[in-house]
C-alpha cells in the first residue's frame, strides 16, 4: 500500500502543492471572516462570484483572461455591498440577506452560462466541485520554470494575504474586536472591512477552477473556527488556523489517493471531522466537559466519605455510621458504589479498614485531607458537612 501511495503522489505531487497553498492562502484569512461573524457572507461570495466572471468573459471573450478575477473580485465586494445596505436598513437580518443575495447572483450567473453560453467551458460544476488532481494540466511559466497555474496564482496570494494581515495587524486587530475604540483610535474600520472581502473575494474566484466552490467555503470558514476553538490569542489563532489547513489538506490528499475519490470533496470532510473532534474534545469541548463532570462527581463523592469517616471518627456511633456493611445506609449509596470509592482511597493511602472494629478508619494522610477539606468549605457548608 506504501508503495502504491508513494507512486501516486510521485504523479500527483503538484495537485498535493495547490491544494495546500491553495488551504493556507484561506487559512490566513479564516480568523478574521469567523471572529468578524462574516463566516456565511463569505459563502456567499465564494458563490456570487460566479456572475462576476460570466459577466466578465461576455466582455472580453476570453476564458483564460485575468479580468475574468478582477470581475468576480468586483461582484464579491457588490455581494458584500448588497448583504450590508439590506442588513444596515434594519428590516431584515444580516443572515437573511444573505440568503437573499447570494441565491440571486448565483443562480442568475447559472442562467447566463446554460442560456448564453452553452459551448462555452464555463462548467457550473466543475465550479462547485473543482477537480485538484487535474490543476497541474493548466501551466505557466514562472521566473523560468514551468508551473501549475493555479499553484503560482494561489502562491501570490498568499504572499498577499500574509503580507495583509501583517502590515495590518494592529489595525485588524482593533476594529475586529473594538469597532468603537477603533472609531475613535482614527483606524478606518470600513476601509478595513472591504480590503478583507476584497481579499477574501480575489481568493475565492482564483481557487474556484481548482478546488471548486465548496472546498473554498470550507477552507475560508473550518480552520479559523477550530481555531477559535483551541486559542483566543489572535496571533496564535492565525497560525492554529494555517496548521488546521495544512493537516486538513494532507489528510484529504492521502485518503483520496487510497480511496479514489474526489479531492475536493475528500479534504472538505476531514475539515468537517477535525473541526467535530476539536469540538468534542478541546479544553471546554463538549466530550471534554463530560469527563470533568464525571472526575469531578467522583472527586466530590471521594470527599464526601472522607469527611463522614472523618466527623465520625473516635465517636461512640463509629461502628454504626462507618461500619463496612452499614456505611451505605447512613451515605444513601449502594454497597457497590462504596466498595469502589473505598478501594480508591485505600489505594491512595488515606483511609484504611480498622479489622478490630471491622469499620473505616482514617490514615495519617486522611486526616490532612479531611482538615483541608474543612478548611476549603465556606462556613455554611462546613456546617452542614460537620452533620454528615
Amino acid at each position: 500500500m506504501i508503495e502504491s501511495l508513494l507512486s501516486y503522489f510521485a504523479i500527483s505531487y503538484e495537485s498535493y502543492f495547490v491544494l495546500l497553498t491553495t488551504a493556507a492562502a484561506c487559512a490566513v484569512l479564516s480568523p478574521f471572516l469567523v471572529l468578524r461573524k462574516l463566516s456565511m457572507v463569505s459563502d456567499a461570495i465564494s458563490h456570487s462570484v460566479l456572475l462576476g466572471i460570466v459577466i466578465a468573459f461576455f466582455i472580453v471573450k476570453d476564458v483564460g483572461s485575468p479580468f475574468l478575477i478582477v470581475g468576480a473580485a468586483i461582484f464579491g465586494v457588490i455581494t458584500v455591498f448588497a448583504v450590508e445596505f439590506l442588513s444596515g436598513t434594519g428590516l431584515v437580518k444580516n443572515d437573511d440577506a444573505v440568503g437573499i443575495v447570494f441565491p440571486m447572483f448565483f443562480a442568475l450567473a447559472v442562467v447566463l452560462i446554460t442560456k448564453f453560453a452553452r459551448n462555452v467551458h464555463l462548467d457550473t460544476d466543475v465550479v462547485l466541485m473543482g477537480e485538484v488532481i487535474i490543476a497541474p494540466l493548466n501551466r505557466i511559466e514562472f521566473m523560468g520554470i514551468d508551473l501549475p497555474k493555479a499553484f503560482v496564482q494561489m502562491g501570490i496570494l498568499l504572499v498577499i494575504n500574509l503580507l495583509f494581515v501583517i502590515i495590518f495587524f494592529k489595525e485588524l486587530k482593533v476594529t475586529t474586536f473594538d469597532r468603537g475604540f477603533a472609531k475613535l483610535a482614527g483606524f478606518s474600520s470600513a476601509a478595513l472591512f472591504y480590503a478583507l472581502m476584497t481579499l477574501s473575494s480575489f481568493t475565492a474566484v482564483t481557487a474556484f477552477d481548482a478546488v471548486g466552490a465548496i472546498l473554498v467555503v470550507s477552507f475560508l470558514i473550518t480552520p479559523g473556527a477550530a481555531a477559535y476553538l483551541v486559542s483566543k490569542d489572535l496571533k496564535v489563532m492565525i497560525t492554529i488556523s494555517v496548521g488546521y489547513a495544512v493537516i486538513n489538506s494532507s489528510i484529504g490528499y492521502v485518503l483520496s489517493l487510497l480511496m479514489n475519490v474526489s479531492m475536493s470533496g475528500m479534504t472538505a470532510t476531514v475539515a468537517g471531522v477535525t473541526f467535530l473532534l476539536t469540538f468534542l474534545f478541546n479544553r471546554e469541548g463538549l466530550i471534554t466537559a463530560i469527563f470533568i463532570r464525571l472526575k469531578r462527581k467522583s472527586e466530590l463523592k471521594s470527599e464526601l466519605f472522607l469527611t463522614h469517616i472523618g466527623n465520625h471518627s473516635g465517636k461512640k456511633e463509629e461502628r454504626e455510621e462507618l461500619g463496612l456493611g452499614s456505611i451505605k445506609d447512613h451515605l444513601k449509596w449502594k454497597q457497590a458504589e462504596v466498595d469502589k470509592i473505598a478501594e480508591r482511597l485505600i489505594k491512595k493511602g488515606l483511609i484504611r479498614i480498622d479489622i478490630d472494629k471491622n469499620i473505616y478508619a482514617l490514615t495519617e494522610r486522611g486526616r490532612e485531607k479531611f482538615v483541608e477539606i474543612g478548611e476549603s468549605l465556606p462556613p455554611v457548608k462546613r456546617v452542614v458537612c460537620s452533620g454528615l
